[in-house]
């Protein structure tokens, strides 16, 4: 019934509408239903916001001139230090015109691909140095970014030496295991590690038979955090 009578404290009865107050409950069922199903379908904003977040930057590199031997070990940039970084990748810029965006690094994954089985240690990996922007410069390609506060190493034997400084650790790099799963960064550094790009610093890989590395191919999986993005470090 749409109407009931109800008593109120002084004992006077008024006619009401019932608590739906537009008749009864199940007369509506049909309208709810079709209430609902319509709230289902349209899109709830933000919902997919944390999965757009991540952007994945692919890219893989070679070298027809490597040797076959079992161990590649290569090295690069061990000179270079305010210049332009060689054998290097940008992020978010498609040519050397342009200012690369610095973005904050949560991931990193290197894999590599050859027509033959290939066996590596657990001890294979590749270390990147981190670049930033030469504001200067007429390229996109940044520099090796320095350290920003000094560290010193003390030792007590005659035949042991820390080193600190010069082009190759005076200047920030990380390091990858090549063909794990994934090295989370931002494990140990939850924002993530900032840079507007990346440069080959060492490839080590140990194979236990001999490579012709000139046929090896490695792929690089490197995942970043879009809500950083901005061209300032």
């Amino acid at each position: 019934m749409r109407y009931s009578l109800e008593k109120d404290s002084n004992g006077r009865i008024t006619q009401c509408d019932n608590a739906d107050g537009n008749g009864n409950v199940y007369a509506q069922r049909k309208e709810l239903n079709k209430l609902a199903l319509e709230n289902l379908k349209r899109p709830t904003p933000g919902k997919l916001g944390e999965l757009g977040n991540c952007q994945v930057f692919n890219f893989s590199f070679n070298d027809t001139a490597w040797p076959t031997s079992t161990v590649l070990n290569q090295e690069f940039n061990t000179t270079v230090t305010t210049a332009n970084a060689t054998y290097a990748v940008m992020f978010g810029v498609d040519s050397l015109n342009d200012k690369a965006q610095y973005l904050n690094i949560v991931d990193m994954q290197i894999n590599l691909y050859t027509a033959t089985d290939l066996n590596l240690t657990e001890d294979s990996y590749i270390e990147w140095y981190l670049l930033e922007n030469i504001e200067t410069s007429t390229t996109s390609v940044g520099r090796k970014i320095a350290r920003r506060y000094p560290i010193f190493g003390a030792d007590s034997s005659a035949t042991f030496d820390f080193t600190t400084t010069g082009a190759k650790q005076g200047y920030q790099y990380i390091s990858s295991p090549i063909g794990t799963a994934s090295n989370p960064i931002n494990t140990i550094m939850p924002k993530g590690i900032r840079a507007s790009g990346i440069a080959l610093k060492t490839i080590f890989a140990n194979s236990l038979a001999s490579e012709a590395w000139a046929d090896v191919t490695f792929s690089v999986i490197v995942q970043v955090d879009t809500t950083s993005v901005s061209t300032t470090y």
